[in-house]
């Protein structure tokens, strides 16, 4: 065994065994718009004191990306499961801070893009990019499967990969070799190959300046999970699973008309807020509240961010402009994923809400009113959303039920959805249309109605939301939700 093996299967002992030392506590999840740090979820390093101290710089590693895909990752898609919790933080005691926390790597989801876990860095054998990488990916082999926030998973756990981390850096790319012994690597679980390219991909890139990642094997050989195929260089967007945004999209406009006008010549009062998990699972929703006067426009626009300049950042900044001053301007660490900050400013009778995300998945922009509110969705169960339809209910994996609630937001130029129910053998067991609220333009609208189900009907059930022009035979939008039995 090499030197540099031999090291690093001590340490990933060292972090085993303080890992599982540590107690994973719960506590409810609210939104904040205090400027402090969210708690979080950590696997404690402080044990590995005595054990670290004996490796010396085992980490000179590099990590290769493979992949650079124009849309989602090519491998299979990541199979829908039954409601789970949704991580919850826990309670930490500190001062405020005035970055987000990056000693993190990443858990699965099934469905969904992974969410970060945090863990205490051995800041002595983590003094260069190469080894805080390398030390990321190896917490990943370490960190017990009983040991995850509930509803995620770690399928690196007990994996293929049992050590032994070589990552170089090239500009904002890194390469990782991982020492497999040529051996492949497990993905009997559900969800597990999509699952492990994703927890691979985001942990290596949570290194500040790095957005891409190349894996290799045993020497640079090309590495494969399952059906995947590591070929070339992948960012966070070729896997997350949704259909790609383009950071270099221009920013979209929306213009408010005051019903009934003209506008209201009172100052224009704001206050904003977000939730992360707690509207849908995987959805993250920010809202700026008007509390008086009204807006006449307000603008959106995504752009990339050097999270090596901007502490307080993430990958992208997604900007919103509003007319009106915030009552509450500063800065809120947030980390959790994909939400790290958000950062407030207040000048000449204008807002900037500045959203560091972790990603740049795709949001979905409404206006409410009683209260007049601007309203920021990002993400969901990516096999639930198209590129005009977004269902929030059932969730995938949820049980075919005699009677449901569907809920979720269109951008369909119509007022109406379209819905069907399908059996197990793909027949048409229900349909119905169902009303939309108003919404103009490029702004999304909710739906909500409810489903008599089918009693009649056993095994696995799929619900399809879509949409048609008058005239117009065409389905647009399609989103199909597989309700599971069991």
């Amino acid at each position: 065994m090499s030197d540099e093996r031999q090291d690093d299967e001590m340490l990933g002992r060292a972090l085993s065994r303080a890992i599982e030392t540590q107690v994973v506590r719960e506590t409810a999840y609210e939104s904040s718009r205090l400027a402090t740090r969210r708690p979080q979820r950590r696997a404690s390093f402080a044990a590995l004191a005595g054990a670290v101290a004996a490796l010396g710089a085992i980490f000179g590693l590099a990590v290769l990306v493979t992949r650079l895909a124009s849309g989602p990752v090519a491998g299979s898609p990541a199979p829908a499961v039954a409601p789970t919790p949704s991580p919850s933080a826990s309670v930490t005691n500190g001062p405020p801070a005035i970055g987000v926390d990056h000693d993190v790597m990443y858990v699965a989801r099934v469905g969904l893009p992974p969410v970060s876990f945090h863990i205490e860095m051995p800041v002595a054998f983590t003094v260069t990019r190469e080894q805080r990488i390398a030390a990321r990916i190896t917490g990943l082999r370490a960190l017990r499967a009983d040991a995850v926030p509930p509803g995620t998973r770690n399928f690196l756990w007990n994996n293929t990969f049992q050590g032994g981390v070589n990552v170089t850096i090239n500009g904002d790319l890194a390469t990782v070799d991982l020492i497999l012994l040529d051996r492949s690597w497990s993905v009997a679980e559900e969800g597990a190959e999509a699952g492990i390219v994703q927890q691979l991909v985001y942990t290596a890139t949570e290194e500040p300046g790095i957005r891409a990642v190349l894996f290799t094997r045993d020497g640079g050989q090309q590495m494969r999970i399952g059906q995947f195929v590591f070929s070339q260089p992948l960012t966070r967007e070729n896997v997350f699973g949704y259909a790609r945004v383009s950071p270099q999209l221009i920013g979209e406009d929306f213009v408010q008309a005051c019903s009934p006008g003209p506008c209201p010549s009172v100052p224009i009062r704001l206050r904003s807020s977000y939730a992360v998990d707690s509207v849908a699972p995987g959805v993250t929703r920010f809202t700026i509240q008007v509390d008086s006067g009204q807006p006449s426009h307000f603008t959106i626009e995504p752009t990339a961010l050097d999270d090596v300049k901007t502490p307080w950042g993430g990958k992208y900044v997604l900007r919103l402009d509003v007319s009106g001053a915030d009552a509450n301007p500063g800065l809120t660490i947030v980390d959790r994923t994909p939400l790290r900050a958000v950062r407030t400013t207040v000048d000449s009778g204008q807002t900037t809400y500045q959203l560091a995300l972790d990603d740049l998945r795709p949001w979905r922009v409404s206006t409410l009113r009683d209260p007049y509110r601007i309203q920021l969705d990002m993400g969901g169960y990516t096999s639930s959303i198209s590129g005009s339809i977004a269902v929030y209910t059932p969730i995938p994996g949820a049980p075919p039920l005699p009677r449901f609630t569907v809920t979720g937001f269109t951008s369909a130029p119509e007022e109406t959805v379209r819905w069907r129910l399908r059996d197990a053998s793909q027949n048409v067991i229900a349909s119905g249309v169902a009303p939309v609220g108003t919404h103009t333009g490029h702004q999304w609208a909710a739906f909500e109605f409810a489903l008599p189900g089918a009693a009649s009907a056993t095994g696995d059930q799929w619900l399809e939301v879509y949409w048609q022009s008058a005239g117009d035979p065409l389905e647009q939008g399609l989103v199909r939700v597989r309700l599971k039995v069991g």
